[in-house]
């Protein structure tokens, strides 16, 4: 009766693969650029990112990079950033996070917009600079840290 397993065998190879293209979907692979998120992520750490755009106070983001005339103190090609939620739509705006001429929404985080701040401040273009970002340029949020390939030096 192996003529069932013959069968079988397309069927399971053919689930894979619809999982397999719904996981690089909602999944992407960022390799951190820079700084500005030290201590917990350094230049060189590959991050697990899971596509979404539902981001909580607290989270680590990829977004993408503002087109901005700010001086980018880090690597200036890479179209993304990362950097950490501090506030969300509707949160109160944590003290010297966005420029002054920003917080004209009464205190608060606007619909759409959320505050992202690098842990690294010295090092960091962020909200502070940069004000408000749209939360549809957020991509997803870090999940985890990937292992570094074998010999791969900690930036």
């Amino acid at each position: 009766m192996t003529g069932g397993r013959n069968v079988r065998l397309p069927a399971v190879m053919l689930a894979l693969a619809v999982c397999g293209a719904a996981a690089v979907r909602r999944l992407l692979v960022v390799t951190v650029r820079g700084t500005s998120m030290t201590p917990t992520h350094h230049h060189g750490d590959r991050l697990l990112v899971r596509r979404t755009r539902t981001v909580r106070r607290g989270q680590v983001v990829v977004a993408l990079r503002p087109r901005s005339p700010a001086v980018w103190r880090e690597d200036r090609h890479s179209p993304l950033i990362v950097k950490r939620v501090a506030a969300v739509p509707g949160d109160p705006v944590p003290p010297g996070s966005v420029p002054p001429r920003a917080e004209d929404h009464e205190g608060r985080v606007p619909p759409g917009r959320v505050v992202l701040l690098g842990d690294n401040t010295a090092a960091s273009v962020d909200s502070r600079q940069l004000g408000f970002f749209p939360l549809d340029d957020v991509l997803g949020v870090v999940t985890r840290t990937l292992p570094r390939p074998e010999g791969a030096p900690r930036g």
